[in-house]
Order: C-alpha cells, then structure tokens, then sequence
C-alpha cells in the first residue's frame, strides 16, 4: 500500500508548528466543505451506506447553523465536525484534521515527493526497519518485540530473517505487539510467512477506491526457506492497532497463535488522507478487511484474546503458559519441577501483598549448611559465609539464588522445621532445622 500511513505521520512531524486559527482572514465556505467532505466519503469510504448517513446529518447540521459559530476557527470546527461524524458512525480511523501546509492541497498530487520517501526511508533503515531487539529469554522461549510493520519488505526481509533465525531453536515464541500501531498489510504477510509450511490464505482487503480486492497469502516460498513450526503467543494491549490487529487476527484464526494480554484497539480499514479543501484534511478508511474463516474483521471489536491479562503483565503470563504447556506432556518428575522452578522465578517480588512479614523469625534459623537471618523486612542466607538476600516469590517461597529456590515447610503446630530446596536442574533436597 503506497503513501503509508506511517509515511504520513513521519512527513507530519517535519512541519513547522503554526497557528493556523490565526492564519485564516475570512470566513471558511461551510456549505463548500461539507459538499466537497461528503464527495470523498462517497467516492472511498469502505461503507458506502455509512457515507450516506453521515453526509445526510452534516447537511442537516449545516441547515441548522450548527457550525456557523465556528466558522472562523478551524480547530474548533474540527472537533465539531469530527463529533458530529462520530455520533453518526464511530470509525476510529476517520479523523478530520486542518493543516494547510500539507502538499496533498495541491491539484495534481499524487503522494510524497522524492526527497520525503528519502527522508523517511532513511528513518526506517536507521531504526533497523524497526526490529529493535531479539533475546532468548529463560526455558529457551524466543522473544521478539516490535512496534511496526514498515512497508519496506525487501530492505526489511535479512534483518527478520536473521532475527527469526537467531529464534529457530527455540522452543516456542513470543511476538510483542503491545506497543505496535500498525503499518503495511506486505509486511504482515511476510512476518505470517514464516510461520507457516504451506501456503494459507491470511486476509483479503477490499479496496473501495480502486473498486478491487488483494488476497494476502502467509507463503513459505517469501522466506528464502526458513520455516519456523513452534508454538507462537502474540502479546497485545489497548495500543495494538491496524496491521498488528492484522498480524493477530490472521494468527489466531488460522490457529497459529496464541493471544494473550488486552483487547486490542478494533481499527481494521486502512486510511489515507484526502484533502477537502480550504486547509481541511479526512483520513479515510478506504478499504476493509475480510478474514477467510470469520467472514468478518476486528473492526471495532477489537481481537479478542485467548487469555486476557492487564497488557504489563501478559509477557509473564505468555511465558507461564507456555512452561504450563510443557508441565502437561512432561514424562517424568524432574522435567516437571525444572518448568516449576522457571514458573516460580517469573513471579519474583510481583507480590508483595504476599510477603509474610509476621512470619519472618519464624523462618530464622540453622537449615543443614544454611543459615537464615532478618534484618529489618529482608530475610538473608548465610552459606559458607557467602551472605545472600533472599527475594520473595509467593507465600513461604523465596529465591536462594540464582540457580535454586527455598521454602520454609509448615507443620501442625506453626512452626518451621524444614526447608525444602528446589534447584534449577529439577532437583529438591530437604534441610532439617537444628
């Protein structure tokens, strides 16, 4: 999709910052641009009967006067002529906006210039098109976080590869979309790709424009071979938008994924800006999506997550279903405390609600070779003089160290004459109270 929305976004940014409500010397033609905003609506926006009821009530608010009082101040106009389409029909992605200094006022404009695809091409490629991390996080869980899907697949392609592929004897992977706003349905399709051995029909994007429809295919044959068939959980949030809606959806429906963290944003019609004259900007949803399983999209609903968590706390929760996953197949007893142990070190200091404070001197004492100690709220291990603070977990279980974890046993009559270890190999020994 040329002239991306994200490319306008960065252009916006290289304005100067002006006062356009001051700039204006006479009166805006109300009955000019509500004629020339219902014209574009007509002619693009993705749900026709919508364009009708909405340019049915911006005339008769014009009838009424209802936007004579700020006539002479485009901000305010703005707001209310957004308002007035959103009490109509509420698309997250139909935005009115006033910049006179945009090119796209100029008859005969057909997108960015040269030097501004330059400009932004340049900030993509010096942001790594955007891949900023890839990390191998504990029980060989792949993670990859991004925040957007650049429309430069074929500059972008070696870098995911090689993230990918840095991931590809991992065991399972985690996709961090919580901060991601959307971009190019291209994209989209090359990062599904990877995820899939045979070609599979992913989203089809109807374009009302054009008067045409894309069908986007997940493909092995765009990733050059490499073919990745582990279990995918895809992190979202309240910010997760457009194209990693998109990313999502596809996902899930095609049974690829898992989702866990907030329901996502619910825009699913790419937009682009249409000028109407007068200084007076809509970005228009131009085009729809249309998900070959549901036969519908995520528009205004939103992709609904297989596990719902606050989004802060969905990559612990991803991690711990996929350690839950492991623990069901699991054969035998030690693979099923290692994954414990990795559950439990997930959730360390979380809680301090349950800290058991009044507990503490309880828990002091000689265990075999360990010493317990209280300083105040801290608890300490004193091992061949080796003297640790130990991190709260949940309830009586706390970190040792890094490569073990200790909990005080309770008997019948309240006190603690046991300590249980529980070591990252799998292993757990037992230390008596002297």
């Amino acid at each position: 999709m040329k002239n991306s929305k994200l490319l306008f976004y960065f252009l916006a940014l290289l304005l100067p910052v002006v006062n356009y409500s001051q700039d204006i010397k006479r009166e805006i033609k109300l009955s000019q641009l509500i004629d020339s905003i219902n014209l574009k609506l007509s002619d693009n926006y993705v749900f026709p009967d919508k364009a009708q009821l909405i340019a049915k009530s911006l005339k008769a608010q014009l009838k009424k006067k209802v936007f004579s009082s700020t006539a002479n101040d485009p901000q305010k106009l703005v707001k209310q002529l957004q308002a007035e389409i959103f009490n109509v029909h509420k698309d997250p992605h139909m935005v009115v906006d006033y910049n006179p200094e945009w090119q796209g006022h100029t008859q005969g404009y057909t997108g960015p210039s040269a030097e501004e695809i330059t400009q932004f091409t340049k900030f993509v490629r010096d942001n790594n098109f955007m891949f900023k991390k890839v990390e191998l996080l504990p029980g060989n869980i792949g993670y990859l976080p991004f925040n957007i899907f650049v429309e430069h697949v074929k500059e972008a392609k070696p870098i995911i590869a090689s993230a990918l592929g840095f991931l590809a004897n991992s065991s399972a992977i985690i996709i961090d979309l919580r901060e991601n706003t959307g971009g190019e349905p291209e994209m989209v399709s090359q990062l599904e790709s990877y995820f899939f051995k045979e070609k599979t029909r992913m989203n089809d994007l109807i374009n009302r424009t054009k008067r045409d429809t894309v069908f986007y295919y997940a493909d092995p044959v765009k990733t050059d071979g490499l073919t990745l068939s582990m279990p995918v959980y895809i992190l979202t949030s309240k910010k997760t938008f457009s194209g990693a809606e998109d990313f999502s959806y596809g996902m899930q429906q095609a049974k690829r994924a898992t989702i866990v963290g907030e329901v996502t944003g619910g825009g699913a019609h790419p937009t682009k800006p249409f000028s109407v004259g007068q200084g007076f900007i809509v970005n228009i949803p131009f085009a729809r999506s249309l998900n070959p399983v549901t036969k519908t999209d995520w528009e205004g609903t939103g992709v609904i997550p297989d596990f719902k968590v606050e989004a802060a706390n969905a990559l612990i929760k991803a991690q711990e279903l996929i350690f839950r996953e492991r623990q069901s197949v699991a054969t035998n007893s030690t693979d099923k405390q290692k994954l414990e142990y990795l559950i439990n070190a997930l959730y360390v200091n979380s809680d301090p609600g349950t800290l058991p404070l009044d507990q503490f001197d309880k828990f002091t004492g000689t265990f075999g070779p360990l010493t317990i100690s209280r300083d105040g709220n801290k608890l300490f291990c004193n091992f061949l003089n080796n003297i640790t603070e130990l991190a709260h977990i949940s309830k009586n279980l706390f970190v040792l160290d890094g490569n073990a974890q200790i909990e005080f046993i309770k008997d019948d009559k309240g006190n603690y004459p046991l300590a249980r270890l529980f070591v990252s190999s799998g292993g757990i020994f037992e230390e008596l109270r002297k």
